[in-house]
Protein backbone atom coordinates (compact mmCIF):
# COMPACT_ATOMS: atom_id res chain seq x y z
CA UNK A 1 0.00 0.00 0.00
CA UNK A 2 1.41 3.19 -1.02
CA UNK A 3 -0.07 5.63 1.80
CA UNK A 4 -1.13 8.06 -0.70
CA UNK A 5 -3.85 9.83 1.32
CA UNK A 6 -1.58 9.52 4.19
CA UNK A 7 0.87 11.75 2.46
CA UNK A 8 -1.14 14.22 0.87
CA UNK A 9 -2.47 14.97 4.39
CA UNK A 10 0.98 15.73 5.52
CA UNK A 11 1.92 17.81 2.64
CA UNK A 12 -1.25 19.90 3.34
CA UNK A 13 -0.19 20.08 6.73
CA UNK A 14 3.19 20.85 6.28
CA UNK A 15 2.59 23.43 4.00
CA UNK A 16 1.05 25.68 6.52
CA UNK A 17 3.29 25.05 9.07
CA UNK A 18 2.04 22.87 11.04
CA UNK A 19 4.75 21.02 12.92
CA UNK A 20 3.47 17.20 13.18
CA UNK A 21 5.60 14.76 14.82
CA UNK A 22 6.08 11.17 12.86
CA UNK A 23 7.74 9.68 15.98
CA UNK A 24 6.12 9.06 19.13
CA UNK A 25 7.40 9.34 22.65
CA UNK A 26 8.29 5.45 22.28
CA UNK A 27 11.87 6.41 20.98
CA UNK A 28 12.56 8.64 23.71
CA UNK A 29 10.98 5.60 26.23
CA UNK A 30 13.67 2.99 24.07
CA UNK A 31 16.27 5.65 24.63
CA UNK A 32 16.27 6.12 28.06
CA UNK A 33 15.89 2.07 29.28
CA UNK A 34 18.36 1.60 26.56
CA UNK A 35 20.78 3.76 28.48
CA UNK A 36 19.30 2.38 31.89
CA UNK A 37 20.24 -0.92 30.74
CA UNK A 38 24.23 -0.34 29.68
CA UNK A 39 24.57 1.53 32.80
CA UNK A 40 23.26 -0.34 35.49
CA UNK A 41 23.03 -3.58 34.11
CA UNK A 42 25.70 -3.84 31.68
CA UNK A 43 27.71 -7.20 32.31
CA UNK A 44 26.76 -7.26 35.85
CA UNK A 45 25.16 -10.61 37.20
CA UNK A 46 21.18 -9.64 36.96
CA UNK A 47 17.84 -11.22 37.14
CA UNK A 48 14.49 -9.71 35.81
CA UNK A 49 11.86 -10.22 38.27
CA UNK A 50 8.42 -10.39 36.75
CA UNK A 51 7.93 -13.10 34.49
CA UNK A 52 4.80 -13.99 35.31
CA UNK A 53 1.93 -16.40 33.64
CA UNK A 54 1.70 -14.10 30.70
CA UNK A 55 5.62 -14.52 29.40
CA UNK A 56 4.41 -14.32 25.45
CA UNK A 57 5.10 -12.20 22.86
CA UNK A 58 3.80 -9.18 24.69
CA UNK A 59 5.05 -9.45 27.81
CA UNK A 60 7.26 -7.57 29.82
CA UNK A 61 9.72 -10.40 30.04
CA UNK A 62 9.26 -11.32 26.20
CA UNK A 63 10.00 -7.54 25.21
CA UNK A 64 13.24 -6.88 27.79
CA UNK A 65 14.80 -9.95 26.87
CA UNK A 66 14.09 -9.81 22.97
CA UNK A 67 14.81 -5.82 22.90
CA UNK A 68 17.49 -5.19 25.32
CA UNK A 69 19.46 -7.67 26.43
CA UNK A 70 22.25 -6.50 23.99
CA UNK A 71 22.59 -3.98 26.81
CA UNK A 72 22.81 -5.92 29.66
CA UNK A 73 25.09 -9.05 29.09
CA UNK A 74 24.65 -10.52 32.41
CA UNK A 75 21.51 -11.20 32.31
CA UNK A 76 21.02 -14.87 33.62
CA UNK A 77 18.07 -15.79 35.84
CA UNK A 78 14.35 -14.52 35.53
CA UNK A 79 12.89 -14.66 39.37
CA UNK A 80 8.94 -15.27 39.58
CA UNK A 81 6.65 -15.09 43.03
CA UNK A 82 4.14 -17.91 41.05
CA UNK A 83 5.63 -21.69 42.50
CA UNK A 84 4.49 -23.08 39.25
CA UNK A 85 7.14 -21.62 37.17
CA UNK A 86 10.30 -22.39 39.41
CA UNK A 87 12.63 -24.74 37.64
CA UNK A 88 11.07 -23.92 34.47
CA UNK A 89 12.53 -21.96 31.69
CA UNK A 90 11.43 -18.89 29.44
CA UNK A 91 13.56 -17.85 26.21
CA UNK A 92 16.18 -19.70 27.41
CA UNK A 93 16.86 -18.38 31.11
CA UNK A 94 15.87 -20.50 34.06
CA UNK A 95 12.84 -19.05 36.38
CA UNK A 96 13.75 -19.06 39.94
CA UNK A 97 12.18 -18.51 43.17
CA UNK A 98 12.90 -15.31 45.34
CA UNK A 99 14.10 -18.12 48.30
CA UNK A 100 17.01 -18.84 45.62
CA UNK A 101 18.21 -15.46 44.81
CA UNK A 102 20.56 -15.76 47.40
CA UNK A 103 22.10 -18.87 45.86
CA UNK A 104 22.37 -17.00 43.01
CA UNK A 105 25.10 -14.31 43.69
CA UNK A 106 22.58 -12.02 41.67
CA UNK A 107 23.97 -8.43 41.82
CA UNK A 108 20.67 -6.47 40.59
CA UNK A 109 17.76 -6.79 39.86
CA UNK A 110 15.56 -5.36 37.11
CA UNK A 111 11.76 -4.87 37.89
CA UNK A 112 9.47 -5.03 34.55
CA UNK A 113 5.83 -5.73 36.09
CA UNK A 114 4.38 -1.91 36.31
CA UNK A 115 1.36 -2.82 38.03
CA UNK A 116 3.18 -5.03 41.08
CA UNK A 117 6.10 -2.83 41.29
CA UNK A 118 5.91 -1.94 44.86
CA UNK A 119 4.70 -5.41 46.02
CA UNK A 120 8.06 -7.15 44.48
CA UNK A 121 10.69 -4.05 45.87
CA UNK A 122 9.10 -4.91 49.51
CA UNK A 123 9.65 -9.05 48.23
CA UNK A 124 13.14 -8.19 47.43
CA UNK A 125 14.26 -6.16 50.49
CA UNK A 126 13.64 -9.27 52.28
CA UNK A 127 15.06 -11.77 50.26
CA UNK A 128 17.93 -9.58 48.58
CA UNK A 129 18.01 -6.54 50.72
CA UNK A 130 22.06 -5.94 49.38
CA UNK A 131 21.00 -5.97 45.33
CA UNK A 132 20.62 -3.22 43.53
CA UNK A 133 17.46 -2.54 41.95
CA UNK A 134 16.11 -1.14 38.48
CA UNK A 135 12.63 -0.31 38.65
CA UNK A 136 12.21 0.65 35.06
CA UNK A 137 8.78 2.51 35.51
CA UNK A 138 9.99 4.18 37.88
CA UNK A 139 13.47 4.96 36.47
CA UNK A 140 11.21 6.61 33.47
CA UNK A 141 9.22 8.57 35.99
CA UNK A 142 13.02 9.94 36.96
CA UNK A 143 13.30 11.33 33.48
CA UNK A 144 10.03 12.79 33.03
CA UNK A 145 8.48 10.46 31.66
CA UNK A 146 5.05 9.04 32.75
CA UNK A 147 3.76 5.84 31.52
CA UNK A 148 -0.14 5.29 31.04
CA UNK A 149 -0.14 1.89 29.89
CA UNK A 150 3.12 -1.05 28.90
CA UNK A 151 6.04 0.75 28.54
CA UNK A 152 6.88 -0.87 25.14
CA UNK A 153 3.22 0.60 24.01
CA UNK A 154 3.65 3.81 24.82
CA UNK A 155 2.73 7.27 23.30
CA UNK A 156 1.49 9.76 25.52
CA UNK A 157 0.11 12.19 23.04
CA UNK A 158 -3.51 12.48 24.92
CA UNK A 159 -1.82 13.53 27.70
CA UNK A 160 0.36 16.46 26.05
CA UNK A 161 -3.16 17.47 24.14
CA UNK A 162 -4.67 17.95 27.46
CA UNK A 163 -1.48 20.04 28.54
CA UNK A 164 -1.52 22.14 25.82
CA UNK A 165 -4.80 22.25 26.00
CA UNK A 166 -4.88 24.04 29.44
CA UNK A 167 -2.21 26.12 28.46
CA UNK A 168 -4.29 27.80 26.00
CA UNK A 169 -7.50 27.80 27.66
CA UNK A 170 -5.99 29.56 31.09
CA UNK A 171 -3.31 31.81 29.17
CA UNK A 172 -4.56 35.78 29.17
CA UNK A 173 -1.33 36.23 26.57
CA UNK A 174 -2.14 36.13 22.67
CA UNK A 175 0.97 35.30 21.58
CA UNK A 176 0.82 32.25 23.91
CA UNK A 177 -2.28 31.84 22.97
CA UNK A 178 -1.93 32.03 19.54
CA UNK A 179 1.55 29.65 20.35
CA UNK A 180 -0.31 26.94 22.28
CA UNK A 181 -3.35 26.67 19.48
CA UNK A 182 -1.29 25.95 16.88
CA UNK A 183 0.58 23.40 18.89
CA UNK A 184 -2.44 21.62 19.77
CA UNK A 185 -3.72 21.28 15.98
CA UNK A 186 -0.80 19.87 15.61
CA UNK A 187 -1.17 17.62 18.22
CA UNK A 188 -4.75 16.55 16.95
CA UNK A 189 -3.97 16.43 13.13
CA UNK A 190 -0.43 14.19 14.78
CA UNK A 191 -3.15 11.21 15.81
CA UNK A 192 -4.81 11.49 13.07
CA UNK A 193 -7.76 13.16 14.60
CA UNK A 194 -9.58 15.15 12.21
CA UNK A 195 -12.45 16.06 14.14
CA UNK A 196 -10.61 18.01 17.19
CA UNK A 197 -7.80 19.22 14.35
CA UNK A 198 -10.36 20.76 12.24
CA UNK A 199 -12.50 22.39 14.93
CA UNK A 200 -9.69 23.97 16.47
CA UNK A 201 -8.45 25.37 13.17
CA UNK A 202 -11.29 26.83 12.61
CA UNK A 203 -11.36 28.53 16.08
CA UNK A 204 -7.71 29.69 15.29
CA UNK A 205 -9.07 31.34 11.85
CA UNK A 206 -11.92 32.94 13.84
CA UNK A 207 -9.46 34.61 15.58
CA UNK A 208 -7.43 35.82 13.13
CA UNK A 209 -4.35 35.13 14.71
CA UNK A 210 -0.69 35.04 12.50
CA UNK A 211 -1.17 33.43 9.16
CA UNK A 212 -4.73 32.70 9.69
CA UNK A 213 -5.35 32.68 5.46
CA UNK A 214 -3.11 29.53 5.57
CA UNK A 215 -4.62 27.98 8.37
CA UNK A 216 -7.80 28.29 6.29
CA UNK A 217 -6.71 27.09 2.92
CA UNK A 218 -5.54 23.95 4.83
CA UNK A 219 -8.94 23.32 6.65
CA UNK A 220 -10.52 23.41 2.80
CA UNK A 221 -7.44 20.97 1.24
CA UNK A 222 -8.26 18.59 4.02
CA UNK A 223 -11.72 18.46 3.42
CA UNK A 224 -11.17 17.94 0.02
CA UNK A 225 -8.70 15.56 0.90
CA UNK A 226 -11.86 13.82 2.72
CA UNK A 227 -14.74 14.25 0.20
CA UNK A 228 -12.30 12.72 -1.71
CA UNK A 229 -11.66 9.39 0.28
CA UNK A 230 -15.29 9.44 0.93
CA UNK A 231 -16.32 9.04 -2.64
CA UNK A 232 -13.36 6.19 -3.09
CA UNK A 233 -15.19 4.27 -0.58
CA UNK A 234 -18.86 5.17 -1.45
CA UNK A 235 -19.95 2.58 -3.47
CA UNK A 236 -17.83 -0.34 -1.88
CA UNK A 237 -19.75 -3.41 -0.62
CA UNK A 238 -18.07 -6.58 -0.59
CA UNK A 239 -15.31 -5.07 2.32
CA UNK A 240 -14.90 -6.43 6.02
CA UNK A 241 -14.70 -4.50 8.38
CA UNK A 242 -14.52 -5.59 12.50
CA UNK A 243 -13.84 -3.65 15.22
CA UNK A 244 -12.72 -4.94 18.37
CA UNK A 245 -13.18 -2.01 21.08
CA UNK A 246 -11.74 -3.47 23.99
CA UNK A 247 -13.95 -3.30 27.42
CA UNK A 248 -16.96 -1.55 26.02
CA UNK A 249 -19.34 -2.60 27.77
CA UNK A 250 -23.35 -3.43 26.39
CA UNK A 251 -24.83 -1.25 29.44
CA UNK A 252 -22.97 2.29 28.34
CA UNK A 253 -23.83 1.63 24.48
CA UNK A 254 -27.62 0.68 25.44
CA UNK A 255 -30.42 1.12 27.55
CA UNK A 256 -34.05 -0.83 27.69
CA UNK A 257 -37.01 1.83 28.46
CA UNK A 258 -40.40 -0.40 29.10
CA UNK A 259 -40.51 -2.52 26.20
CA UNK A 260 -38.24 -0.61 23.40
CA UNK A 261 -34.29 -0.12 23.31
CA UNK A 262 -32.68 2.89 23.43
CA UNK A 263 -28.88 3.71 21.96
CA UNK A 264 -26.46 5.54 24.42
CA UNK A 265 -23.47 5.69 22.14
CA UNK A 266 -22.82 5.17 18.38
CA UNK A 267 -26.22 5.63 17.27
CA UNK A 268 -25.54 6.30 13.96
CA UNK A 269 -24.17 2.57 13.84
CA UNK A 270 -27.21 1.05 15.75
CA UNK A 271 -30.05 2.75 13.76
CA UNK A 272 -28.98 0.17 10.60
CA UNK A 273 -27.59 -2.58 12.88
CA UNK A 274 -28.39 -6.61 14.04
CA UNK A 275 -27.85 -5.62 17.80
CA UNK A 276 -27.42 -8.46 20.31
CA UNK A 277 -28.56 -7.56 23.52
CA UNK A 278 -27.49 -10.74 25.59
CA UNK A 279 -23.85 -11.48 24.83
CA UNK A 280 -21.53 -12.52 27.35
CA UNK A 281 -18.53 -13.15 27.24
CA UNK A 282 -16.35 -16.16 27.96
CA UNK A 283 -13.32 -14.00 30.45
CA UNK A 284 -13.29 -11.00 32.45
CA UNK A 285 -9.90 -10.09 30.84
CA UNK A 286 -8.58 -9.41 27.27
CA UNK A 287 -6.58 -12.38 26.81
CA UNK A 288 -8.87 -15.32 28.64
CA UNK A 289 -11.94 -14.14 26.81
CA UNK A 290 -10.21 -13.57 23.45
CA UNK A 291 -8.94 -17.27 23.20
CA UNK A 292 -13.00 -17.85 22.73
CA UNK A 293 -13.09 -15.49 20.23
CA UNK A 294 -10.14 -16.65 17.93
CA UNK A 295 -9.40 -20.34 19.21
CA UNK A 296 -12.88 -21.43 19.78
CA UNK A 297 -11.08 -22.44 23.11
CA UNK A 298 -13.07 -21.66 26.77
CA UNK A 299 -10.52 -20.65 29.08
CA UNK A 300 -10.51 -23.31 31.03
CA UNK A 301 -9.75 -25.59 27.97
CA UNK A 302 -6.02 -24.42 26.75
CA UNK A 303 -4.15 -22.31 29.33
CA UNK A 304 -3.74 -18.71 28.04
CA UNK A 305 -0.96 -17.68 29.26
CA UNK A 306 0.96 -20.55 28.24
CA UNK A 307 2.50 -19.31 25.24
CA UNK A 308 -1.43 -19.35 23.53
CA UNK A 309 -2.35 -15.28 23.89
CA UNK A 310 -1.38 -15.37 19.88
CA UNK A 311 -2.74 -17.31 17.71
CA UNK A 312 -1.69 -18.69 14.59
CA UNK A 313 -2.82 -18.02 11.14
CA UNK A 314 -4.83 -21.43 10.93
CA UNK A 315 -5.90 -20.87 14.47
CA UNK A 316 -8.50 -18.35 13.37
CA UNK A 317 -11.00 -19.76 11.60
CA UNK A 318 -12.37 -17.19 9.78
CA UNK A 319 -9.13 -15.51 8.62
CA UNK A 320 -8.88 -19.49 6.55
CA UNK A 321 -12.27 -18.60 5.06
CA UNK A 322 -11.45 -14.91 4.48
CA UNK A 323 -8.20 -16.14 2.41
CA UNK A 324 -10.13 -18.67 0.56
CA UNK A 325 -13.18 -16.04 -0.73
CA UNK A 326 -10.01 -14.11 -1.85
CA UNK A 327 -9.70 -11.23 0.42
CA UNK A 328 -6.79 -8.88 1.35
CA UNK A 329 -6.70 -9.54 5.54
CA UNK A 330 -5.45 -5.74 7.46
CA UNK A 331 -4.80 -6.18 11.30
CA UNK A 332 -4.91 -2.62 12.52
CA UNK A 333 -3.34 -3.75 15.97
CA UNK A 334 -1.12 -2.12 18.91
CA UNK A 335 2.48 -3.23 19.67
CA UNK A 336 1.27 -5.15 23.05
CA UNK A 337 -1.51 -7.37 21.42
CA UNK A 338 -1.00 -7.98 17.71
CA UNK A 339 -3.64 -10.88 17.75
CA UNK A 340 -2.19 -12.96 15.80
CA UNK A 341 2.00 -13.89 15.47
CA UNK A 342 3.27 -12.64 13.02
CA UNK A 343 2.73 -14.05 9.13
CA UNK A 344 2.91 -12.92 5.39
CA UNK A 345 -0.96 -13.41 4.97
CA UNK A 346 -1.63 -10.97 7.36
CA UNK A 347 -1.06 -7.39 6.57
CA UNK A 348 -0.25 -6.00 10.37
CA UNK A 349 -0.39 -1.92 10.58
CA UNK A 350 0.49 -1.30 14.01
CA UNK A 351 -0.80 2.56 15.70
CA UNK A 352 -2.37 3.35 19.14
CA UNK A 353 -4.47 6.08 18.74
CA UNK A 354 -8.40 5.13 18.06
CA UNK A 355 -8.58 8.14 15.34
CA UNK A 356 -5.61 7.00 13.51
CA UNK A 357 -6.64 3.67 13.11
CA UNK A 358 -10.30 5.11 11.98
CA UNK A 359 -8.26 7.12 9.44
CA UNK A 360 -5.58 4.65 8.24
CA UNK A 361 -8.65 2.18 7.83
CA UNK A 362 -10.36 4.52 5.23
CA UNK A 363 -7.60 5.30 3.78
CA UNK A 364 -6.48 1.52 2.91
CA UNK A 365 -10.08 0.72 1.99
CA UNK A 366 -10.02 3.62 -0.66
CA UNK A 367 -6.41 2.76 -1.86
CA UNK A 368 -6.92 -1.22 -2.17
CA UNK A 369 -8.40 -2.41 -5.69
CA UNK A 370 -8.89 -5.93 -3.97
CA UNK A 371 -11.90 -6.16 -1.50
CA UNK A 372 -10.53 -6.11 2.04
CA UNK A 373 -11.30 -8.20 5.31
CA UNK A 374 -10.02 -5.54 8.08
CA UNK A 375 -9.71 -6.58 11.93
CA UNK A 376 -9.44 -3.26 14.31
CA UNK A 377 -8.60 -3.33 17.50
CA UNK A 378 -8.51 -0.53 19.51
CA UNK A 379 -7.66 -1.47 23.32
CA UNK A 380 -6.70 2.01 25.10
CA UNK A 381 -9.48 4.61 25.31
CA UNK A 382 -11.80 2.61 27.39
CA UNK A 383 -9.83 0.49 29.17
CA UNK A 384 -8.03 1.59 32.53
CA UNK A 385 -6.51 3.86 32.92
CA UNK A 386 -9.20 5.53 30.56
CA UNK A 387 -7.64 8.16 28.85
CA UNK A 388 -8.53 9.76 25.81
CA UNK A 389 -7.98 13.02 23.35
CA UNK A 390 -10.09 15.20 25.34
CA UNK A 391 -10.83 15.89 29.27
CA UNK A 392 -11.57 18.65 31.53
CA UNK A 393 -9.31 17.75 33.88
CA UNK A 394 -6.63 16.46 34.27
CA UNK A 395 -6.07 12.53 34.10
CA UNK A 396 -5.28 10.55 36.71
CA UNK A 397 -4.50 7.02 36.75
CA UNK A 398 -5.88 3.99 38.07
CA UNK A 399 -5.97 0.08 36.92
CA UNK A 400 -8.79 -2.84 36.96
CA UNK A 401 -7.47 -4.51 39.91
CA UNK A 402 -8.01 -0.76 41.76
CA UNK A 403 -11.63 -1.17 42.09
CA UNK A 404 -13.16 -1.76 45.37
CA UNK A 405 -9.25 -1.75 46.96
CA UNK A 406 -8.51 1.97 45.80
CA UNK A 407 -10.51 5.02 46.04
CA UNK A 408 -11.50 6.32 43.19
CA UNK A 409 -14.36 8.26 42.83
CA UNK A 410 -12.76 11.47 42.66
CA UNK A 411 -11.76 11.09 38.53
CA UNK A 412 -12.78 7.79 37.01
CA UNK A 413 -15.91 7.81 36.57
CA UNK A 414 -15.47 11.30 34.99
CA UNK A 415 -12.48 9.81 33.13
CA UNK A 416 -15.09 6.85 31.81
CA UNK A 417 -17.65 9.42 30.58
CA UNK A 418 -15.37 11.71 28.85
CA UNK A 419 -13.71 8.77 26.95
CA UNK A 420 -16.74 7.53 26.43
CA UNK A 421 -17.54 10.91 24.54
CA UNK A 422 -14.34 11.21 22.59
CA UNK A 423 -14.69 7.47 21.46
CA UNK A 424 -18.05 8.01 20.39
CA UNK A 425 -17.22 11.59 18.84
CA UNK A 426 -14.59 9.51 16.52
CA UNK A 427 -16.69 6.83 15.16
CA UNK A 428 -19.48 8.90 14.18
CA UNK A 429 -17.03 11.35 12.33
CA UNK A 430 -15.50 8.50 10.32
CA UNK A 431 -18.69 6.60 10.49
CA UNK A 432 -19.59 8.59 7.02
CA UNK A 433 -15.88 7.48 5.14
CA UNK A 434 -17.52 4.07 5.10
CA UNK A 435 -19.87 2.96 2.18
CA UNK A 436 -23.49 1.28 4.24
CA UNK A 437 -22.97 -1.64 1.99
CA UNK A 438 -20.23 -2.90 3.84
CA UNK A 439 -20.35 -5.69 6.23
CA UNK A 440 -19.18 -3.92 9.65
CA UNK A 441 -19.30 -5.38 13.29
CA UNK A 442 -18.41 -4.02 16.88
CA UNK A 443 -17.96 -6.13 19.23
CA UNK A 444 -15.85 -5.97 23.13
CA UNK A 445 -14.40 -8.47 24.33
CA UNK A 446 -15.34 -8.38 28.46
CA UNK A 447 -17.31 -5.67 30.53
CA UNK A 448 -15.71 -3.95 33.66
CA UNK A 449 -16.71 -2.52 36.92
CA UNK A 450 -14.96 0.84 36.93
CA UNK A 451 -16.37 1.95 40.52
CA UNK A 452 -19.10 1.34 42.41
CA UNK A 453 -20.12 3.66 45.27
CA UNK A 454 -22.33 0.96 46.73
CA UNK A 455 -20.51 -2.18 46.58
CA UNK A 456 -16.80 -1.61 46.38
CA UNK A 457 -15.97 -5.01 45.67
CA UNK A 458 -12.60 -6.34 43.99
CA UNK A 459 -13.48 -7.13 40.44
CA UNK A 460 -13.71 -10.89 40.56
CA UNK A 461 -16.39 -10.54 43.36
CA UNK A 462 -19.01 -9.13 40.33
CA UNK A 463 -19.07 -12.61 39.25
CA UNK A 464 -22.79 -12.60 39.81
CA UNK A 465 -23.30 -9.08 37.56
CA UNK A 466 -23.53 -9.74 34.12
CA UNK A 467 -23.44 -5.88 33.12
CA UNK A 468 -20.39 -5.61 34.86
CA UNK A 469 -18.19 -9.21 34.26
CA UNK A 470 -19.47 -10.34 30.57
CA UNK A 471 -22.16 -8.46 29.24
CA UNK A 472 -20.53 -6.82 25.97
CA UNK A 473 -21.26 -4.90 22.88
CA UNK A 474 -21.99 -6.75 19.81
CA UNK A 475 -23.98 -5.29 16.81
CA UNK A 476 -23.86 -6.24 12.73
CA UNK A 477 -24.94 -4.42 9.94
CA UNK A 478 -24.69 -3.84 6.07
CA UNK A 479 -25.09 -6.60 3.56
CA UNK A 480 -28.76 -6.45 3.29
CA UNK A 481 -29.02 -7.32 7.29
CA UNK A 482 -32.18 -6.12 8.63
CA UNK A 483 -32.42 -3.44 11.47
CA UNK A 484 -33.76 -5.93 14.73
CA UNK A 485 -33.32 -5.55 18.52
CA UNK A 486 -32.07 -9.34 18.98
CA UNK A 487 -32.72 -10.95 22.55
CA UNK A 488 -31.39 -14.10 21.80
CA UNK A 489 -28.25 -15.32 24.03
CA UNK A 490 -24.91 -15.17 22.26
CA UNK A 491 -21.68 -16.28 23.27
CA UNK A 492 -18.67 -14.34 21.79
CA UNK A 493 -17.66 -18.23 21.11
CA UNK A 494 -19.46 -18.18 18.58
CA UNK A 495 -18.30 -15.34 16.80
CA UNK A 496 -15.92 -17.35 14.10
CA UNK A 497 -19.25 -19.66 13.51
CA UNK A 498 -21.29 -16.45 12.77
CA UNK A 499 -19.13 -14.61 10.47
CA UNK A 500 -17.62 -17.72 8.50
CA UNK A 501 -21.75 -18.24 7.74
CA UNK A 502 -22.18 -15.00 6.72
CA UNK A 503 -18.64 -14.86 4.00
CA UNK A 504 -20.11 -18.27 2.60
CA UNK A 505 -23.73 -17.53 2.68
CA UNK A 506 -24.50 -13.50 2.64
CA UNK A 507 -26.86 -14.90 5.96
CA UNK A 508 -26.79 -13.66 9.42
CA UNK A 509 -27.82 -16.56 11.70
CA UNK A 510 -27.85 -17.08 15.20
CA UNK A 511 -27.96 -20.04 17.67
CA UNK A 512 -30.08 -18.80 20.95
CA UNK A 513 -28.67 -20.94 23.20
CA UNK A 514 -30.05 -22.09 26.47
CA UNK A 515 -26.87 -21.58 28.87
CA UNK A 516 -23.25 -19.95 28.35
CA UNK A 517 -20.17 -19.95 29.99
CA UNK A 518 -18.01 -17.85 31.57
CA UNK A 519 -14.92 -18.75 33.53
CA UNK A 520 -12.31 -16.76 35.81
CA UNK A 521 -8.75 -17.90 36.17
CA UNK A 522 -7.13 -17.73 39.63
CA UNK A 523 -5.79 -14.61 41.15
CA UNK A 524 -2.03 -13.94 41.25
CA UNK A 525 -2.04 -10.55 42.36
CA UNK A 526 -0.23 -10.14 45.76
CA UNK A 527 -2.26 -7.38 46.79
CA UNK A 528 -5.55 -8.55 45.28
CA UNK A 529 -5.03 -11.77 47.57
CA UNK A 530 -4.39 -9.92 50.54
CA UNK A 531 -7.43 -8.24 50.12
CA UNK A 532 -9.76 -11.31 49.53
CA UNK A 533 -8.26 -12.50 52.82
CA UNK A 534 -8.84 -9.24 54.72
CA UNK A 535 -12.65 -9.30 53.37
CA UNK A 536 -13.31 -12.75 53.61
CA UNK A 537 -13.48 -13.38 49.57
CA UNK A 538 -10.59 -16.49 49.55
CA UNK A 539 -13.38 -19.00 48.13
CA UNK A 540 -13.14 -16.48 45.05
CA UNK A 541 -9.68 -15.96 44.09
CA UNK A 542 -8.45 -19.65 42.31
CA UNK A 543 -10.89 -19.73 39.94
CA UNK A 544 -15.19 -19.50 39.05
CA UNK A 545 -17.47 -21.70 37.08
CA UNK A 546 -19.83 -19.53 35.72
CA UNK A 547 -22.99 -20.14 33.75
CA UNK A 548 -26.09 -18.13 32.98
CA UNK A 549 -29.10 -18.60 30.75
CA UNK A 550 -31.38 -15.53 30.22
CA UNK A 551 -32.64 -16.00 33.57
CA UNK A 552 -30.46 -17.56 36.26
CA UNK A 553 -26.83 -17.80 36.99
CA UNK A 554 -25.14 -20.85 38.52
CA UNK A 555 -21.21 -20.60 39.77
CA UNK A 556 -19.06 -22.93 41.15
CA UNK A 557 -15.87 -22.04 42.69
CA UNK A 558 -12.45 -23.63 42.73
CA UNK A 559 -13.33 -24.21 46.60
CA UNK A 560 -16.88 -25.96 45.96
CA UNK A 561 -18.76 -23.12 46.95
CA UNK A 562 -21.94 -23.15 44.88
CA UNK A 563 -24.36 -20.57 44.54
CA UNK A 564 -27.59 -19.46 41.68
CA UNK A 565 -29.09 -15.75 41.60
CA UNK A 566 -31.79 -14.19 39.17
CA UNK A 567 -30.46 -11.90 36.66
CA UNK A 568 -32.83 -9.78 37.75
CA UNK A 569 -31.61 -9.76 41.03
CA UNK A 570 -27.95 -10.70 42.11
CA UNK A 571 -27.38 -9.57 45.17
CA UNK A 572 -29.23 -12.66 46.47
CA UNK A 573 -28.15 -16.43 45.86
CA UNK A 574 -31.15 -18.48 45.47
CA UNK A 575 -29.47 -21.50 45.29
CA UNK A 576 -31.46 -23.24 48.50
CA UNK A 577 -34.43 -22.58 46.72
CA UNK A 578 -36.89 -24.85 44.51
CA UNK A 579 -36.09 -22.75 41.86
CA UNK A 580 -32.09 -22.21 42.14
CA UNK A 581 -32.02 -26.42 42.88
CA UNK A 582 -33.87 -26.98 39.18
CA UNK A 583 -31.10 -24.66 37.56
CA UNK A 584 -27.95 -26.00 39.77
CA UNK A 585 -29.77 -29.34 38.44
CA UNK A 586 -29.52 -28.50 34.72
CA UNK A 587 -26.01 -27.24 34.76
CA UNK A 588 -24.72 -30.11 36.57
CA UNK A 589 -26.13 -32.76 34.43
CA UNK A 590 -24.83 -30.87 31.47
CA UNK A 591 -21.77 -29.54 31.68
CA UNK A 592 -18.43 -30.38 33.31
CA UNK A 593 -17.69 -28.45 36.36
CA UNK A 594 -14.51 -29.34 36.42
CA UNK A 595 -11.04 -27.10 37.20
CA UNK A 596 -7.89 -27.07 34.83
CA UNK A 597 -5.08 -28.68 36.71
CA UNK A 598 -3.10 -26.18 34.93
CA UNK A 599 -4.73 -22.81 37.26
Amino acid sequence: MQKLYDKRLLDILDACGLNIQLSSDSVKIHNVLMDIFKTKCGDRKTALWGAGRNNSENSHAFVIIKKYTTYMQGLSTLIDSIPDLWGKEFMGYPIISPNEIVNNDIEVIVVSSKVQADSIKKDIKKYAPNCEVVDIYDELRKKGITVYHKFYEESSAYTSIYRIRQDYLLSNDKNVKEQRLKELISAYFNIKDLYYGLKFSKEYVSNQYSDYLKIKKMIEDVEELVREIKLKNQNKKDDVVIYFVDSLRAMDVFEKTQNSYQAKMLKGYLDNAAIFTKVRSTGVTTYESMISVVQEKLPYERNVYDNNILCEFDEFRLLSVAKEQGYDINFFISEGYPIARPTDEINFIKQVYVSEKLWSLACHMAESKNKTFNFIYFPYELHFPLICGMHEKEPKISGFVDVGVEDTSEFVERQLEECKRYVDNQFEYFRTFFSEDILMSLFSDHSQVVYDSEEKKPYFMYYNNIARSVGVTFFIKGWGIDKQWNEQLVSLYDFNTIFINLLKTGKLVITDNDIVRYQYYRIHYKKLREVAQEKGYTDYIDGINCFTSKDYIYIITATDVEEVYRLENHKINIIDTKEGQAFRKIVREKYDLSFPQFM
